[in-house]
């Protein structure tokens, strides 16, 4: 089982598709029953990093 703090530790550290994400954590590779969850999770983080970022 993958944790929220690894998705979002991954996200921090480049992971920016669900691809990075399943090649950084493993999530989503088993029955991908959590896709969804993990989807949302990567959305938001972005939005954060995204709202961060100096222009």
């Amino acid at each position: 089982m993958v944790t929220e703090k690894e998705l979002v530790d991954a996200i921090r550290d480049g992971a920016n598709s669900m691809a990075d994400i399943r090649e950084k954590t493993r999530a989503t590779t088993g029955c991908g029953t959590c896709s969804p969850q993990v989807y949302q999770i990567l959305q938001r983080e972005l939005q954060i990093l995204t709202a961060r970022k100096p222009e």
